[in-house]
This record gives C-alpha cells, sequence and structure tokens, in this order.
C-alpha cells in the first residue's frame, strides 16, 4: 500500500491525485492522506481519502 499525503490548496492535490491515479495502474494500492474538504476530487478519480484534521 503507498499513502500519499499532503496539506495545502487545490492545486497542491491535483498533482498528488494524478500520481496515486499512476501507481494504481501498475497495481499498488494507494491511499491520499489530506483535508477532508477535499473529498470530491479524489472521489472523481477513485482513490480513496484518509481524512487529515485540519486545526485553525
Amino acid at each position: 500500500m503507498r499513502v500519499l499525503s499532503t496539506y495545502g490548496s487545490r492545486g497542491d492535490l491535483k498533482p498528488m491525485a494524478g500520481l496515486a491515479v499512476q501507481l494504481r495502474t501498475l497495481g499498488a494500492e494507494v491511499r491520499v492522506c489530506a483535508p477532508p474538504d477535499r473529498a470530491e476530487l479524489l472521489a472523481r478519480v477513485g482513490v480513496p481519502l484518509v481524512p487529515i484534521e485540519v486545526w485553525r
């Protein structure tokens, strides 16, 4: 299993989502750890989200 992590804007998440999709096509089980408000983008490409708490 591979876990990619990002904490930032949508522009930070898009490259991670693309990498996750490519790793999945190579046979890896991939999850992305990101803030919960980024779940929609990951759901569109079929990558599971592991939510992290954003403290403000």
